[in-house]
């Protein structure tokens, strides 16, 4: 449909044109808020009048800029403090400017009254906190097997199998001791488990009786470890760790089952899951071995771990549980071995460092 009316025709060219200019108009105000402020201050300064600069930056500082815009405009209003002979604003503005960038490197275009200045401050990580998950493959050391209750003539075995999706979950606070050695406190959750199968033979060597437990722990392991940072390959830094802890049981359940195939006419059967905690120690010591890789970010590290946990203990405790050692020993035909259980662990995580920037010394 055509508009004959030049005036209609005119007022709707207009809002046309005025509803594709609208998101440029409202853009530049935005921007010319406080970038304009900025430039505007860049040559007040270039000008000598410095002490309008501070004036004209304030109300901006807090979250007019983005990030480029936020450093040039602290690098500016420090030196028109020096220039204006105020120490104590500049010092304020140097600390306030490094809590907000605690890893800026000098520019080769910074002003020497800045770099002066900066080099007076030192920034100290004051502790680096690092979320670990990933999984626990469990396995057994000093395996000591006892042959099935009341068939002290038959021949068995008793063979052993690990899971190798275990969860671990860990939050550990490192602090550095000196620039390649830090002391870590990781507090985490683990879960190990893994299955024993007990067999009965006939004089034959022919298994006669299968008994099949799986039993899965849960426990919080406590390790203090020391790390040692080796030489870095660009933001790639490989790291050992050597470490030592408590690990306490939460706690430790069996799922039973027993597979006889020519004894007493028994058929397949399967007991309820059972508590086995009153039968394992509470707990357990352990060291710990591994090393890892840290990947630099801003304001921290992306890492993958693999370590190995080497307890120390006997799990096993025998005669606490009566009434459940009695049902499995009458009903399964299986006996507690003595055991050690230990882990290998892979983790993936991140750290993010938190600094103390302070004014050195003089």
């Amino acid at each position: 449909m055509k508009i004959k009316n030049p005036v209609y025709r005119r007022f709707i060219l207009f809002l046309m044109v005025l509803l594709c200019f609208l998101p440029l108009i409202g853009n530049s105000q935005d921007v010319g808020s406080c970038a304009e402020k900025l430039k505007s201050a860049q040559s007040l300064f270039d000008r000598g009048q410095v002490e309008q600069v501070p004036s004209m930056l304030f109300d901006c500082m807090k979250s007019g800029f983005n990030r480029e815009e936020s450093l040039s405009a602290y690098k500016l209003l420090i030196q028109a403090y020096i220039f204006e002979e105020k120490p104590e604003l500049a010092d304020s503005t140097m600390l306030a400017f490094l809590k907000k960038n605690p890893e800026y490197q000098i520019s080769p275009t910074d002003h020497s009254s800045f770099v002066n200045l900066f080099n007076k401050f030192i920034v100290k990580p004051v502790v680096q906190v690092s979320l670990h998950i990933g999984t626990n493959v469990p396995y057994l050391t000093s395996i000591n097997t006892f042959t099935v209750s009341g068939m002290p003539d038959m021949p068995g075995s008793s063979k052993y199998s690990v899971k190798a999706i275990n969860l671990f979950v860990s939050l550990e606070a490192r602090f550095e001791l000196t620039k390649k050695i830090e002391l870590s406190f990781e507090p985490g959750f683990s879960q190990l488990a893994f299955s024993n199968v007990k067999t009965i033979n006939n004089l034959d060597n022919i298994t006669i009786y299968k008994s099949n437990t799986t039993e899965t722990q849960q426990r919080i392991e406590l390790p203090v470890s020391v790390t040692y940072n080796f030489k870095k390959f660009g933001k790639f830094t490989p790291y050992g760790r050597f470490g030592f802890g408590p690990a306490l049981l939460l706690s430790s359940t069996d799922k039973v089952s027993a597979l006889p195939t020519d004894i007493n006419n028994l058929i397949p059967h399967t007991g309820p899951d059972q508590s086995r905690k009153a039968s394992r120690i509470s707990t357990d010591l352990f060291t710990q071995i591994g090393g890892g890789l840290k990947f630099k970010t801003k304001g921290g590290y992306f890492l993958a771990e693999l370590r190995t946990n080497l307890g120390f203990l006997n799990q096993t405790i025998k005669g606490k549980d009566l009434s459940t050692e009695d049902e499995l020993n009458q009903f399964f035909y299986n006996m507690d071995d003595d055991f050690h259980l230990n882990a290998v662990n892979f983790t993936l995580g991140y750290t993010q460092i938190f600094y103390k920037p302070s004014k050195r010394k003089e």
